[in-house]
């Protein structure tokens, strides 16, 4: 039977979820500003989400705008040496990177070509509950009462504060700088189809390639005690390898990055949350929109068993809760590990650099399979 959803916020998880439910003959309206953002970017997509994505029947189009990446490498970031080299050509599974705006426009030009899917040029701007009905209220003058609403608006949307209106966030106590250089005018390097993590004292480094090789992706991560300005300037400027990138910050975007308790509950009146909104996770294991697609995947495959709209979102919750509970521990563990500073630091090194790809590949088939 055809049941009408309504999904708030055109992330990710939102059209995915929009594409997951239509699979199955249900009518879906999404509810977002059609204000059609630039996303900035790129993420990666480990083998989990890849695999989570085509049971959207969407690999190929991924792949085709993806760069499959073929191992990580692991850096000193203070000696500009590598510590331990991770292989993944010789994996079975695919890892892929891709502009965020390019799987963005994928998700919505199959949404937008798919009858069931309606859009509302819409904001939230209210959530309520009143007896058994939830009702929206949206910027447009519009007031939507619906049996299911999939809350895909992020971790500072509406909809996680009207599930959780006592959740909160604070301060990590890290920052990221985010930036992307065309490949011609950084070291040589960096081009190539590897995730390089660089490790140094109370920060690090991520890059990979993106839009097949044509841009490099950046990501610095640092403790803000440990770098009270905001700057890394003073880290990259003297680098033997890395200064060249110094000289481009006016590229970067500073972000600081807020940590939340894990939420036990998912679900209000008619309201479940997915994606960002149920599970916002540390940004260190390329598992941030990885979550999203396994959600994703999760709902797809209890729809395909046959269950109704609201066992599969009860169901969803259930099965995706403990494994993205999980997955942001590890996250979270990974980046204190790859922010430690001093003594801490210099152990660590030695162990990746001993028996670094023992144990990361272990560390990460052990997350694929989980996730």
């Amino acid at each position: 039977m055809s049941e009408e959803i309504i999904i708030i916020g055109n992330s990710f998880s939102g059209l995915g979820a929009a594409i997951a439910f239509a699979k199955y003959g249900h009518k879906i309206k999404v509810i977002a500003p059609n204000n059609k953002p630039q996303l900035f970017g790129g993420l990666q997509i480990a083998p989990n989400g890849l695999a989570a994505l085509s049971s959207l029947d969407l690999k190929d189009e991924i792949l085709d705008k993806a760069t499959r990446l073929l191992a990580v490498e692991i850096k000193s970031l203070d000696l500009a040496s590598t510590l331990a080299k991770i292989s993944l050509s010789e994996n079975k599974t695919t890892y892929v990177s891709i502009a965020r705006q390019d799987l963005h426009q994928i998700l919505l030009r199959i949404c937008l070509k798919n009858p069931l899917i309606k859009f509302i040029d819409a904001k939230v701007l209210a959530i309520s509950q009143k007896f058994n009905n939830t009702t929206l209220i949206l910027d447009n003058s519009d007031i939507i009462t619906a049996p299911f609403i999939v809350g895909a608006d992020g971790w500072e949307g509406k909809t996680r504060q009207f599930v959780n209106p006592t959740a909160s966030q604070v301060n990590s106590g890290y920052a990221i700088y985010r930036g992307i250089f065309p490949s011609k005018d950084i070291p040589p390097g960096f081009s190539f189809p590897n995730v390089q993590l660089w490790l140094g004292n109370s920060c690090h480094l991520v890059s990979y390639p993106i839009q097949n090789g044509k841009d490099v992706n950046f990501v610095f991560s640092f403790s803000e005690s440990a770098f009270s300005k905001k700057s890394i300037q003073s880290i990259l400027s003297c680098h033997p390898i890395l200064s060249l990138l110094e000289k481009r910050m006016k590229d970067w975007q500073i972000i600081s990055v807020k940590t939340s308790e894990p939420l036990f509950n998912w679900r209000r009146g008619s309201a479940t949350l997915i994606g960002d909104a149920a599970h916002p996770m540390p940004p260190h294991l390329a598992q941030g929109a990885g979550q999203s697609f396994m959600d994703i995947a999760c709902i797809e495959t209890l729809l395909a068993k046959g269950f109704c709209v609201s066992d599969t979102l009860n169901e969803m919750i259930k099965i995706r809760m403990p494994e993205a509970h999980s997955v942001a521990r590890k996250s979270q563990i990974s980046g204190d590990i790859f922010r430690a500073n001093g003594p801490v630091a210099n152990l660590r090194n030695q162990i990746i650099g001993l028996a670094g790809e023992k144990i990361i590949n272990e560390f990460l088939n052990d997350l694929w399979q989980l996730a």
